[in-house]
């Protein structure tokens, strides 16, 4: 009696031993990617014809304990090979595992081979030729690390699941012990068998040989056996002609019962492929395939046979690529559910979230894998299950089309923005705002792009819901627009769990483009930063800037990249100074200067943090100062935590410092429910809230997105005394004014880019509970905007610019050259 072990992908175990069971095999034992059995020589060959599941069959002929090379070595001799095979036969041994003696794979491959080599000297007089890609006799060697070593020989030859039909395939085929279990999953008993995303027909081949009772090996030319002394050709003719008779006899049975393998797939010269692939195969008269994009499937058949239908679609590697697959799945939901009511279905993919846009309750679910992908394979019984769904299954499946209202709502949105977009003369507007209470969104369109930003859901709502709807939502905006799905990006102020579709990436791609606001022009990047470098609520604030600020002087502090400073300049400005503390952002706003022709001469980016900037004076005041800043920031950077609704009234008092008699400051903040301090009058202010002239039409849902205020300064007015924000002793060495001529900006300076957005993440994750009334908490508008300055964890060491302080600093005796 001999003992065989065939390995195979995991999770196929339960078939395998399920099939080597109805083969008749003795000791059948199920393990982890493998199934062990007893037998003749006989029973391998009958398993290497009938295996559809199994990757090879092993024979396993000595097994010893292995401790070091000197003990591999004696084990691999102490093997008869000479009875196996002779030395006239090439060679090549697989090993595999290791211990705390043996390493190296290749090292313990060649003592087997040495040890195999010798053994066979002595008895033939010669040494084995060594051939790795196509031996004729393949010796495996698999080492535990407990210290047990098994050795043998591969009697499959070439892989099982390569049935040998001299088939093309198109890209990234699906391996055909893979596609048997798919079939074998589903349920299929030989009726119609349809796949509607077929590609080369694997799938379809499979199918027909489980409906032919066809063995898998039987058009196989080769197998490992064949050279070996052991092997008895006339038992092999007699499996071979068994297996014939009872192709035939399934091949003839299939076509009387009327059974039909349709194969749909867009691509009409795959089509051909898998056309060719069914004639080789010799199933061509019960295999059709069709030209036909998933978007107008429809049932094919037409007798009163069950219909199987199974199929592989696209997993969905890039973001772009994976939005588009979130409609194409929605599609074969919905067209499942028109046209196969009654049938059954099965659909792997390696994302569980696509899987959830077909929108039907699974019977079975089975955990497979696709090479190193794990993936799920989910049946479904259309319309038909006796089991009543959960109660959220059913929310998801309330509606034929995934978020139809939301689709009708953004539909005349967009109809209505559009046209005001153009009067406004900008190409960058909001089109959605948390319009209906079950999409919790905001919506921006850049151009050609929209960027989905979500709301965290309610309590009330389950995390599969929310999801669901998300994924809905980019299924709907893809629909209504007409945009390719790498133009529609999605961006939440939560961190994802896991490794999931929409976390942000860490490869940057630097795609920036322009959009514009009459003449002006201002980069955007939608991918790389939670902020895409362009507020949209403020666009009138931006506007009045250019109106207030002709023929004077502008401060503009936590100025991000610098849009309103470059307001101010188009309007007129003498001077623009423009302060923050990110180096990235600073370049990027002069990198906006440029891209309005406006020269750096007289504008000047300070990096500073902006309340130790404020605490001390710089020998300069302005007529116009704007100052937007974050609602909450503990960075690493500043000097001290700040709060807006706690701190604003001292750090508008220290801009009394920085403002000429009779200037004005433009204060903003997207603090909600924010109270302005009356006592800001003691210092020389006079107030009036411009709050609701500066929401543009496009937010007027959100009235409340940001508070705006015009304060006009007296300095005889001035009595209140003027603390300073923060003591200043020792200047940070990153704090610089940036020049023209230093500004080496690059939006390829990756690590730069990388230390800013891990830092705009880290900020992103702090602020908490973002239901409907508080959606970005303490930190933004609904917008996006949020802490710049950077909160939450540990920052970056900020060595790059530590080692690359150049030009001017400025301190408390102003600025002064290094």
């Amino acid at each position: 009696m001999l003992k065989f072990f065939a390995p195979c992908p995991k999770g196929l175990e339960g078939l395998l031993f399920n099939e080597l069971t109805s083969l008749n095999l003795k000791n059948v034992k199920e393990t982890v990617a493998g199934v062990y059995f007893d037998g003749e020589f006989a029973d391998g060959m009958r398993a290497c014809l009938w295996s559809r599941f199994a990757s090879r069959i092993l024979l396993n002929l000595q097994s010893f304990y292995c401790n070091d090379d000197t003990d591999l070595y004696m084990g691999a001799a102490g093997v008869a090979w000479e009875n196996y095979f002779s030395s006239n036969e090439t060679i090549a041994v697989e090993f595999s595992g290791t211990n705390e003696s043996i390493r190296n794979t290749q090292y313990g491959a060649l003592k087997v081979k040495d040890a195999v080599c010798d053994r066979l000297l002595k008895s033939d007089g010669k040494r084995p030729d060594v051939d790795r890609h196509q031996p004729d006799v393949r010796i495996f060697t698999h080492l535990e690390r407990k210290g047990q070593a098994f050795i043998g020989i591969d009697i499959s030859g070439l892989a099982l699941l390569k049935r040998e039909y001299h088939r093309n395939t198109g890209i990234a085929p699906l391996k055909e012990n893979l596609a048997a279990a798919m079939v074998v999953r589903s349920g299929y008993a030989g009726q119609n068998f349809l796949d509607p995303m077929c590609g080369s027909g694997t799938l379809l081949l499979e199918a027909a040989a489980i409906a032919t009772d066809t063995a898998p090996g039987l058009r196989r030319s080769h197998f490992g056996f064949f050279k070996l002394k052991i092997f008895d050709k006339d038992k092999w003719q007699a499996l071979l002609a068994e297996a014939t008779l009872r192709s035939n006899r399934g091949l003839k049975a299939a076509k009387e019962k009327g059974t039909k393998i349709v194969g749909f797939d867009a691509d009409s010269n795959i089509v051909d492929i898998a056309s060719s692939n069914a004639y080789k195969a010799g199933f061509s008269e019960i295999i059709e395939t069709k030209s036909c994009p998933l978007s107008a499937l429809y049932n094919p058949f037409d007798n009163n046979l069950p219909v199987t239908v199974v199929t592989n679609p696209p997993y969905g590697e890039r973001m772009g690529n994976f939005n588009e697959l979130i409609a194409l799945y929605g599609d074969l939901g919905q067209k499942l559910k028109e046209n196969f009511k009654g049938s059954t279905a099965a659909v792997i993919s390696s994302s569980n979230d696509l899987l959830s846009c077909i929108r039907l309750h699974p019977d079975k679910v089975y955990k497979l894998y696709n090479g190193a992908l794990q993936c799920q394979l989910r049946v479904f019984t259309i319309n038909l299950s006796n089991e009543e769904p959960e109660k959220e299954v059913a929310e998801i499946n309330r509606s034929a089309e995934p978020a139809a209202d939301f689709a009708n709502r953004l539909t005349k949105n967009i109809k209505f923005i559009k046209k005001w977009a153009q009067n406004e003369e900008t190409n960058a507007y909001r089109v959605y705002d948390a319009d209906l209470p079950d999409y919790q969104a905001a919506i921006d369109c850049y151009g050609d792009n929209y960027v989905v930003q979500e709301y965290a859901a309610p309590s009330t709502v389950s995390a599969q819901i929310a999801r669901r709807r998300v994924l809905d939502m980019i299924s709907a905006v893809i629909r209504v627009t007409g945009v390719p799905g790498d133009h529609v990006i999605l961006k939440s102020r939560e961190r994802q769990k896991g490794s999931q579709q929409y976390e942000k990436s860490e490869v940057k791609t630097n795609n920036f483009f322009e959009v514009y606001e009459k003449d002006a022009r201002f980069k955007v990047n939608l991918e790389d930063y939670l902020d895409t470098g362009l507020f949209l609520d403020a666009r009138p604030i931006r506007a009045l800037i250019r109106k207030e600020a002709k023929d004077k002087s502008f401060l503009n502090l936590f100025a991000y990249t610098a849009s309103a400073s470059v307001m101010a300049a188009l309007g007129g400005a003498v001077r623009t100074v423009t302060v923050d503390m990110s180096r990235t952002y600073l370049d990027w706003g002069m990198d906006n200067f440029k891209l309005n022709n406006i020269s750096l001469k007289g504008h000047d980016f300070i990096q500073a943090d902006c309340l130790a900037w404020l605490s001390s004076d710089h020998n300069e005041s302005f007529d116009l100062i704007y100052i937007d800043p974050p609602t909450f920031s503990n960075s690493k950077r500043m000097s001290k935590t700040f709060d807006v609704q706690r701190d604003h009234l001292m750090l508008l008092a220290n801009l009394t410092r920085h403002l000429k008699d009779g200037g004005n400051v433009i204060f903003c903040t997207n603090r909600r429910n924010f109270k302005l301090d009356e006592n800001i009058k003691d210092y020389g202010f006079t107030v009036k809230d411009i709050t609701k002239f500066t929401i543009p039409r496009d937010f007027m849902r959100s009235k409340n997105s940001h508070s705006c205020f015009m304060l006009s300064f007296t300095k005889a007015e001035c009595k209140g005394e003027v603390t300073p924000l923060v003591t200043v002793t020792n200047v940070p060495r990153w704090s610089k004014t940036l020049s023209d001529k230093e500004n080496r900006f690059s939006y390829k300076k990756s690590r730069e880019l990388k230390d800013e957005a891990a830092q705009d993440r880290r900020g992103s994750y702090q602020s908490g509970k973002f239901g409907n009334k508080e959606r970005f908490s303490d930190f933004s508008s609904r917008d996006g905007k949020f802490n710049r300055e950077r909160n939450g964890r540990k920052t970056p060491r900020f060595s790059k610019e530590k080692a690359q302080v150049r030009g001017r600093v400025w301190g408390p005796e102003g600025i002064k050259d290094l």
